[in-house]
């Protein structure tokens, strides 16, 4: 036996080096697992508030239309027909909506077409928690007894569901779907999206789901690579690379309305990116807002009065209010959770005009990001003329759509630069880095 080892063994004989060591050890491993924990929680947290963000879309779209202006004849229809059903009770068929737009399979949510159902559904899963005992976070699915949390006890009975979508100290604000006068209807054809707050301790709230658990969700490559050609584009970082101050980029008239954060969200785009920020963290954005008075009550009256932004020029107190906004870690989750959520709405609009190939999918997504989703429609414009990506077919290559200098050029502004970038970068990369 050499010395060394020797040596070693007469350190370790020693009772207090050998608990040192032992402690040593058993830190290392907690600290693995609680980040491996942090990691989870993260994705988690991340895709619930996706879900929390699709309902509040939902609601404020309804603000602003009505059924019949959708060609619909009640809004439940929207979410009834999403799951292929006829108009019935749809509290389910609203959240569940909700939770797969926002990037959740069924499977992952739990989701039921019934509210008994899905509570079944969550219980098999470890995922269901009365309200007496649990802390509810954005983006959980809240169940309700209207007899009360004793009957609840009881009987299992649960007769409607919405999403979480702020928590504070001692309420939640929910948003549910099949709603009248506040409560569940019967009355399907009627009833609407609805939007509230109710104290914790309110005794018709029975138990909450924590979905998000089941498996964690994460983007696939060619989402996560539509995000950096855009984001590259709009800031000139790709996102996995993006500097902290970049979150916190306001132009304050960009052809008429001012543009904000990674993706240069425009106008309404930008007020709902605000909306979902004061969501995420409603007491620091109103604590923000006020510290820059008269400047900060507008924006947050406008972000909480829905007040449109499609022509809104922020003066230089407004604009430094919103970057400090954009600049908080609910502004940051924000634009985690939009960049991901549009860059798949890109990707798929590509994939439902029939586009296979991954390289062109993510070409034409940077440009309907910029010219607008219905670049790949006829008669898009009011002189009548075609989308950019108008006759783009799954038999044009990367070099031919590049090639034909489609979308290089508008109203004297020359995009030579921003498409010959998104097309170098695309043809250096592997195909294997699509489906990673």
């Amino acid at each position: 036996m050499s010395t060394a080892a020797k040596y070693f063994i007469m350190f370790l004989s020693d009772k207090r080096v050998r608990n040192v060591l032992i402690g040593i050890l058993i830190g290392i491993i907690l600290l693995i697992v609680m980040v491996v924990g942090i990691s989870f929680y993260e994705s988690q947290s991340s895709t619930t508030s996706q879900a929390a963000g699709i309902a509040e879309q939902e609601y404020r779209f309804w603000q602003n239309n009505t059924p019949e202006s959708q060609n619909y004849s009640c809004q439940g229809e929207k979410y009834c027909s999403y799951y292929n059903s006829g108009i019935t009770d749809w509290c389910c068929f609203f959240a569940g909506y909700c939770y797969k737009e926002g990037g959740l399979t069924d499977e992952e949510s739990c989701y039921s077409s019934t509210t008994n159902g899905w509570i079944s559904n969550l219980s098999s899963n470890n995922l269901l928690y009365d309200a007496s005992s649990y802390v509810p976070k954005v983006g959980n699915p809240v169940f309700f007894n209207y007899d009360g949390r004793a009957n609840y006890a009881l009987t299992g009975f649960v007769a409607h569901v919405g999403i979480v979508v702020a928590v504070s100290d001692d309420t939640i604000t929910v948003i549910a779907g099949n709603e009248y006068n506040g409560q569940t209807s019967n009355w399907a054809d009627v009833s609407y999206v609805n939007k509230y707050e109710l104290s914790l301790s309110d005794d018709s709230i029975a138990c909450y789901g924590d979905v998000g658990s089941v498996s964690a969700v994460s983007s696939t490559g060619l989402n996560a690579i539509t995000r950096n050609v855009i984001c590259h584009n709009e800031v000139g970082f790709l996102y996995d690379e993006l500097p902290a101050e970049d979150y916190g980029s306001v132009i304050a008239n960009d052809n008429g309305a001012l543009s904000v954060g990674v993706y240069g969200w425009h106008g309404n785009k930008a007020l709902s990116l605000l909306q979902l920020t004061y969501n995420n963290n409603s007491s620091k954005f109103v604590d923000i807002t006020t510290s820059y008075a008269e400047a900060g009550q507008k924006i947050l009256n406008d972000v909480t009065s829905g007040s449109g932004w499609a022509y809104y020029i922020p003066n230089a107190r407004e604009r430094n209010c919103i970057k400090a906004l954009l600049l908080t870690d609910a502004g940051k989750q924000a634009q985690d959770t939009t960049s991901l959520q549009d860059a798949e709405n890109y990707v798929n609009i590509c994939i439902d005009n029939g586009l296979t190939d991954n390289k062109v999918i993510v070409y034409c997504s940077d440009i309907l990001n910029q010219y607008g989703t219905g670049s790949f429609n006829a008669n898009v414009y009011g002189n009548g003329s075609h989308g950019v990506l108008y006759g783009v077919t799954s038999s044009m290559s990367l070099d031919d759509i590049y090639n034909s200098q489609r979308a290089w050029h508008d109203r004297n502004y020359s995009y030579t630069t921003r498409r010959s970038w998104t097309y170098n970068y695309l043809t250096s990369l592997e195909e294997s880095a699509f489906t990673e």
